[in-house]
């Protein structure tokens, strides 16, 4: 369920999993996915444990804070779980149970070795006293929602994604609002009322809807996608094969129609990136509203870029907007511009 470091005798946070938590009936599409954090010397991972020092000390300030509002205002099939080290530094993840004063009780969720703590040696599912000094960091796990804390945790993410390189900041922004984990990249979605995560279908890795915009037709959708290509041997070649792939991914053109369909090089990525824009007329769309069948125009720019780490994997990020004629939102180009700009690539311990 976890994945240990190649150095044990170092603070390795890596990922929290809803397993690790009661899971609910159906897998929580919005979990951090178990990526492995590795590091190569014992003088990295002296500066590590020490850049990890800020969460830490954070997580131990916040602990009964969070605690307290886990108890008070949280639904069914949440569960609280708070990371510790054991004698010799290892991290432990345990399911609390209750809290008295200073002393907590719980249970041990994710060893896979005996562990001594404090003297004393522990296996998986072990209950277990400690001392709310012993926190280094917390999570709470909902069934339908974004996790709150595990900053250790995201850090290291963030570090595979190279979104930081410095110490663990409890103040950082990207600690503010949730940032979507993936296997070899990440994103930041769309926030505010409407939008939905759909988790994974036959066509996307992640997939998210807003069925409550401005018209009572309109739907906004951001995906994304990774599929296998050919190296490229320079832009044009990338950008006429993206323009080959979207042209046939058109649909019928008995009832749809492409108007505009224009794919350049985009050049704010550390990769190889082409952003494309189509402008689609489907004539015979099922409208939500009244159940019959009219006219919307379907509007996409997507964002498709080689990964740095793997020449051969394109990673295609997209924002689609629906509307009725005469009812674009005027906002949709900046709204999908700044999912485009979160787009991060896994470049450490990247396998």
């Amino acid at each position: 369920m976890f994945k240990r470091t190649k150095y044990i005798h170092v603070l390795l946070t890596l990922v929290f999993l809803s397993s690790c938590a009661t899971v609910p009936s159906t897998k929580n599409p919005w979990t951090t996915p178990d990526r492995g954090y590795v590091v190569y010397s014992k003088e990295e991972a002296v500066q590590l444990e020490e850049y990890m020092q800020p969460c830490m000390k954070y997580a131990q300030e916040t602990f009964s804070d969070a605690y307290r509002r886990f108890l008070e205002e949280s639904p069914q099939n949440t569960t609280f779980v708070i990371e510790v080290l054991d004698d010799n530094r290892r991290n432990l993840y345990v399911e609390i149970a209750n809290v008295v004063g200073s002393q907590i009780y719980g249970r041990i969720q994710n060893i896979n070795r005996n562990a001594r703590v404090k003297g004393l040696a522990y296996s998986r599912g072990d209950n277990i006293r400690l001392r709310s000094a012993d926190v280094v960091d917390w999570l709470i796990a909902y069934p339908d929602r974004p996790e709150e804390g595990n900053l250790l945790g995201k850090y290291l993410l963030l570090r595979q994604d190279n979104l930081v390189s410095g110490p663990c900041n409890p103040q950082d922004p990207e600690f503010k609002h949730f940032r979507l984990f993936l296997e070899n990249y990440s994103f930041v979605p769309p926030v505010g009322d409407g939008w939905q995560i759909r988790g994974e279908n036959a066509d996307a890795e992640v997939s998210m809807a807003n069925l409550t915009g401005g018209g009572p037709n309109q739907v906004d959708v951001v995906y994304s996608t990774r599929y296998q290509v050919p190296k490229f041997a320079t832009i044009q070649d990338f950008i006429e094969k993206i323009t080959e792939v979207e042209k046939k991914n058109v649909g019928d053109t008995s009832r749809v129609s492409l108007i505009e369909h224009e794919v350049t090089e985009f050049k704010g990525k550390k990769a190889r990136c082409v952003l494309s824009r189509q402008v689609i007329e489907d004539k015979q769309t099922l409208l939500s509203k009244s159940g019959e069948r009219g006219p919307m125009i379907r509007e996409i720019l997507s964002l498709a870029c080689v990964h740095p780490a793997e020449q051969s994997t394109v990673v295609d990020l997209v924002y689609s907007h629906r509307y009725q004629p005469g009812h674009r939102d005027p906002d949709f180009p900046d709204k999908a511009a700044a999912v485009f700009d979160s787009l991060a690539f896994t470049v450490r311990n990247y396998h």
